[in-house]
């Protein structure tokens, strides 16, 4: 990958009717942090180190992958941190990509928009074709909610991941370019809808 196309990945701002998305910064190792270990927040996904040092040394090496964007989630208001979420195994000789890594801080109403934010991403500025997430089955709300976002369910592949000592099935959505419009009218209307209840 060129300098030019790791330029414009650390670029990437994402702005929406009541959240944003901007590139995460070292800074937000901390938060990032916080986000993680959170043991109710952290329930379904990969354990992480409590260390702060440890995710600042993660993130260094994420700087330096040139198929991984990674955002903070932002209020648009105050430009204070929801949570984080990433666009990453980009192959864009496919113009496939996953995207997950999402965490929102309790209490927030970013949910809808920051899906939102991730679609446009990569639809509309990185121009790929298919992205897909990856969820823990038990963790059913975020199953549902992606479904009612418009995304399908891939053919059981038998996905299963070890987490804390279980094993636990995963089940993959997915969501194509093609399809982006009519989920984004949807998810436009439920984004507009939080934004009123804030006040935006």
């Amino acid at each position: 990958m060129t300098a030019w196309n790791v330029t414009v990945r650390h670029d990437i701002q994402v702005r929406g009717y009541a959240f944003g998305l901007r590139p995460v910064h070292l800074d937000d190792a901390a938060f990032i942090l916080s986000l993680r270990t959170d043991p109710e927040l952290s329930r379904y996904i990969n354990p992480t180190s409590d260390s702060l040092k440890d995710q600042r040394a993660w993130m260094q090496r994420y700087f330096a992958r040139a198929n991984d964007y990674y955002w903070i989630v932002t209020r648009s208001e105050t430009k204070e941190p929801e949570g984080a979420v990433a666009l990453y195994n980009v192959d864009y000789a496919s113009h496939l990509g996953e995207w997950g890594r999402w965490v929102l801080r309790k209490g927030s109403l970013a949910a809808v928009e920051s899906a939102s934010l991730v679609y446009r991403a990569a639809f509309e500025v990185l121009n790929l074709r298919r992205i897909y997430c990856r969820t823990v089955l038990a963790n059913r709300s975020v199953v549902s909610f992606h479904a009612s976002c418009g995304l399908e369910t891939s053919v059981d592949a038998g996905l299963r991941v070890r987490l804390r000592g279980t094993d636990h099935e995963v089940v993959e959505q997915f969501l194509t370019a093609d399809r982006w419009p009519l989920v984004k009218r949807v998810v436009d209307e439920r984004a507009c809808a939080v934004a009123h209840l804030l006040g935006r």
